[in-house]
């Protein structure tokens, strides 16, 4: 037998027709694999417009590209991995047990990489996944923005993680390997990512043009002041936005989209849903209401009215969390607000003696009233009261023009000093927008807040907003309630009335 040189190192050659088949292999698998990760990632989307918050995951053109883009590294990668077992099993050369422990120890590596991968990548995913179905996780992660090395590394490593092995197999031939191979994952990861499976502009458009918010573009205001509601089952969402028309009337829907309603027939849509609760629960059904910040409070107004005509008296202003990084749509701001009585109840009787009135010259002459439940305006006489006016250029307190800081002092100092004997009049202008009267009204509400808080924590040692059904919760309320009036449309007509007469409250 003759020994040629070399032959403890000989080259390792791979069969063309095997480079062939892994080629095409390496394809055809990559592709399968890519649509696997992008169908499984929209209909993960679709179940998060479904499941949970409720809050579909938009894409961006770019944003659908670079994810494309990740997804196509991955299957690329992975695809590689497929077509590099296949070449390597049907090419090694037997006779030669130095080629034949470095081919095994190839595979190998090739194998342990990619199960590992596959399994914290599956781990990871679920996780994710289960994350997302349940809470609005995009508006606490950004892959793109926050993780985009990891983007750009994962589907590197899984892909060169067999090539220290790989390379000691071919030797001489590395430089051209690992730019042929280079190339092939890259082009076609990039060529790849150019590919939708599914038409995912039109997915969101369907989705989002159910959604009034999206559809109307609401925008809510921000308040600092917030109260929640638990009892989802007690909820009547009402929706009032701008209409996209164009009218100067806003836009009134009840629960969907596919309820509009004019404010004269809020009464018998009210009655349509108190008919889907048990008649207890009727008188625990509460107004979420999610009203554009740009609507004018005289458009607002009579609609609180006839809500409070229909006997659904318990209403809250949805609104955003002030200083919060999340923006005011976040779903889990929906069920948090501002929350009110809107008193007093409907009483037809004193309609109809206010029409009488009215038509009556009231000159010179005193209208004497009794303490009824038809109007508060009898009872102010028992309270240490102030009176703040909101127009749309200024705030006034007691008729003197003031800041929005001296107020938060000025109403704080006079309900410590007061409560719970007193009355705050809050008077709105009927020209002034929705954000500037939830601004101010927040403002009222902060600083009961602010007391109940104080109490809490020097009487219990413990935050006011810790307290669930406990005795202490009712203690502090009963010290500091939130004694703030706003009158009604016919308060303001007896009040006019009584200006007439020369009464005075």
């Amino acid at each position: 037998m003759t020994f040629t040189k070399g032959f403890l190192k000989r080259k390792y050659e791979l069969k063309p027709t095997n480079l062939i088949g892994g080629l095409l292999l390496w394809i055809l698998s990559a592709y399968i694999l890519y649509a696997f990760f992008q169908l499984y990632r929209e209909a993960f989307r679709l179940f998060t417009g479904h499941l949970g918050d409720r809050a579909l995951l938009v894409f961006s053109p770019t944003e659908n590209y670079i994810y494309n883009l990740f997804y196509a590294a991955i299957a690329s990668a992975l695809g590689y991995s497929i077509a590099l077992r296949f070449t390597l099993q049907n090419s090694i050369d037997r006779l030669n047990w130095r080629t034949l422990s470095l081919a095994r120890r190839t595979l190998n590596n090739e194998g342990f990489w990619t199960w590992s991968f596959l399994l914290w990548f599956g781990k990871l995913g679920s996780m994710l996944g289960i994350w997302y179905l349940i809470f609005a996780m995009q508006y606490d992660l950004n892959f793109i923005d926050e993780f985009a090395i990891l983007l750009i590394l994962l589907p590197l490593v899984l892909f060169y993680s067999s090539w220290p092995t790989f390379s000691r197999l071919i030797r001489d031939n590395k430089t051209k390997w690992f730019l042929s191979v280079s190339t092939v994952f890259i082009m076609m990861s990039f060529i790849f990512a150019f590919k939708n499976f599914t038409d995912y502009k039109r997915i969101n458009e369907n989705i989002l043009s159910r959604s009034i918010e999206h559809v109307f573009d609401l925008q809510k205001p921000n308040s600092q002041s917030q109260q929640r509601i638990y009892r989802r089952s007690l909820i009547i969402d009402i929706y009032i936005v701008k209409d996209t028309l164009g009218t100067k009337e806003p836009a009134i829907f009840f629960e969907s989209i596919d309820n509009r309603v004019n404010c004269q027939d809020i009464r018998k849509a009210v009655a349509i849903e108190k008919d889907k609760v048990s008649s207890w629960e009727q008188y625990q059904l509460t107004a979420n209401l999610h009203i554009d910040e740009r609507i004018s409070i005289k458009h607002i107004k009579p609609i609180l009215d006839e809500l409070r005509k229909a006997d659904l008296r318990k209403v809250q202003y949805s609104t955003g969390r002030k200083y919060s990084r999340y923006p005011a749509e976040y779903p889990a701001f929906k069920y948090s607000g501002i929350q009110k009585m809107l008193l007093p109840k409907d009483y037809p009787a004193f309609e109809n003696f206010l029409d009488s009135a009215e038509r009556i010259d009231l000159t010179n002459k005193a209208v004497k009233l009794s303490e009824s439940l038809m109007y508060r305006n009898s009872s102010l006489s028992n309270f240490n009261r102030i009176e703040i006016s909101l127009t749309p250029n200024y705030v006034a307190l007691n008729g003197q023009k003031i800041d929005s800081l001296d107020l938060e002092q000025k109403v704080y100092g006079f309900i410590k000093k007061y409560s719970p004997n007193y009355v705050i009049i809050f008077n709105s202008d009927d020209e002034i927008a929705y954000k500037r009267y939830i601004e101010f009204l927040d403002i009222l509400w902060t600083q009961v807040d602010r007391l109940r808080n104080e109490m809490s924590l020097e009487l219990f040692d413990q935050p006011f907003d810790k307290w669930y059904w406990e005795p202490e919760l009712d203690t502090i309320k009963s010290q500091f309630p939130r004694n703030i009036l706003e009158w009604s449309t016919e308060e303001q007509r007896l009040n006019e009335l009584m200006k007439k007469a020369g009464n005075r409250r």
